[in-house]
């Protein structure tokens, strides 16, 4: 899947990644890939991905979640 995690100025992180971990509303959640089309709004927590080679997680303190056809999008 090919994620893109963007803020206010900046991209903060692009690339390909097997999972992500994200902190919602109502606690955390796990996108793979093939996700159905789904949009969440996040609270402060984690974003933990995870790629062939490396774990990141990245603190975050709320924002939007979007998947659609293997493209997730977060906004900061």
């Amino acid at each position: 899947m090919k994620i893109i995690i963007i803020s206010f100025h900046k991209i903060l992180y692009q690339g390909i990644i097997i999972s992500i971990i994200a902190p919602g509303i109502y606690g955390y959640f796990q996108i793979l890939k093939n996700h159905a089309p789904f949009i969440s709004i996040l609270r402060n927590g984690f974003l933990k991905l995870e790629s062939k080679d490396i774990k990141k997680e990245i603190k975050i303190e709320g924002g939007v979640l979007q998947v659609k056809k293997n493209i997730i999008f977060v906004i900061l």
